[in-house]
């Protein structure tokens, strides 16, 4: 499998090199029916190398994450060679028609039990102002997204990628508004383990909204999520299961501001209940509702509040450099397992140079924190050096 991903990156990087005019996308092919319109068909993506030195155990190698952080402090350095964070996207588009019509696919290479196998990413149809299948949940912001080298974002942030049907239509000159139905199986949940097999039930979808007011380049944004959290449960064998749905909500602002024409503040902050496993650091680690075992181990939503500040300054025309911070709590019912993170901080900065558009190079460090609700704590810092050739 290492051999067949190493052909394949030599064979993009060849036609990368060769293409005589390097753009966003390497259009392959364009194709016009008799009597109907043009459609492209394209590739894109990113080669990227990366080399990481961590000087604690993590259990998120390929990316950092405060809440992989192994608890008790052990200080031990270890390294890690990565091309995981590499992609490949191919999609095709109608071009000249009042109807947009398009598609698009793609993979990385982040395998599972630390393979470099491909896994799959993206993939949806976009039809005029409707969007079908999986991509970037509606209650992110891409935007606010740094020019940095891990594929991690901040800690805080919101996003996460989810199967969706979405519907993005503009108000007014500046404003946009999107709305989206997503995954009924986003929540994540902690069961009790006396539960006589409770189980988590998929039975309503995750609705989100989000309105985007401003420029390209200046804007602020403003989103809601509302997420409904079904579970079976019951309390002797001889019961039936008895299906129960709680609420999770949240809401998020987040916003991009050029200072300068070198100089872009970015800021996100959201805060909620039951909404944790939207945000990148969570996803998937059962911190919406967790069982309270004075209501007989019904489950409850839990408080969750993060704040991301993010500041990218170009130093000349090929250097740059991010830093940021991101904090995150979690509420303080006292019914919260004690082995869970209560909060967790993250820190990082980094120095790119980029010798052409497509080509980045440079070096990257990441801090974090994260303190648990039985007050033990660890922190972690990772170095990375990175190369990108996009495509």
């Amino acid at each position: 499998m290492m051999k067949t991903n190493i052909r394949l990156i030599a064979l993009l990087i060849s036609a990368v090199i060769s293409h005589a005019e390097i753009s966003a996308q390497i259009s392959l092919t364009r194709t016009k029916p008799e009597g109907q319109s043009n459609w492209d068909l394209y590739i894109k993506g990113l080669i990227q190398t990366d080399v990481m030195i961590d000087f604690q155990d993590m259990k998120l190698k390929d990316g950092f994450a405060a809440q992989s952080i192994v608890i008790p402090q052990h200080n031990a350095i270890s390294s890690n060679f990565s091309i995981k964070q590499s992609q490949i996207g191919v999609g095709i588009e109608q071009k000249n028609s009042t109807d947009r019509l398009s598609a698009y696919i793609e993979i990385d290479f982040y395998g599972p039990n630390g393979t470099t196998a491909p896994r799959f990413r993206h993939g949806y149809l976009q039809w005029n102002k409707w969007l079908l299948g999986q991509t970037w949940s509606n209650f992110s912001d891409l935007e606010i997204f740094p020019n940095m080298f891990d594929f991690v974002p901040p800690d805080g942030l919101m996003f996460t990628r989810r199967l969706q049907w979405r519907y993005s239509t503009p108000l007014a000159k500046k404003s946009i508004l999107s709305l989206s139905l997503e995954d009924p199986n986003i929540p994540s949940i902690t069961l009790p383990s006396d539960s006589l097999n409770w189980k988590k039930r998929t039975l309503l979808p995750t609705f989100t909204a989000l309105y985007r007011y401003g420029t390209e380049k200046n804007y602020i944004k403003a989103g809601a999520v509302l997420s409904p959290i079904s579970y079976d449960m019951k309390y002797t064998s001889q019961e039936d299961y008895q299906a129960r749905t709680i609420i999770g909500w949240g809401m998020m602002v987040s916003g991009k501001i050029h200072v300068t024409p070198q100089t872009i503040l970015s800021l996100q902050s959201s805060f909620g209940k039951g909404y944790a496993t939207n945000n990148s650091d969570l996803n998937e680690e059962k911190y919406d509702a967790v069982p309270n075992p004075s209501r007989g181990n019904a489950l409850e939503t839990l408080r969750l509040f993060n704040i991301v500040g993010i500041c990218e300054h170009w130093w000349a025309p090929r250097w740059s450099s991010v830093i940021f911070y991101s904090y995150s709590k979690v509420g303080e019912e006292t019914f919260i397992p004690k082995e869970m993170t209560r909060e967790f901080r993250n820190f990082g900065f980094n120095i790119a140079f980029q010798p052409y558009k497509k080509v980045r190079m440079g070096i990257e460090t990441n801090y974090g924190k994260k303190e648990t609700f039985e007050n033990k704590e660890a922190h972690a810092w990772r170095i990375q050096v990175s190369t990108a050739l996009s495509f």
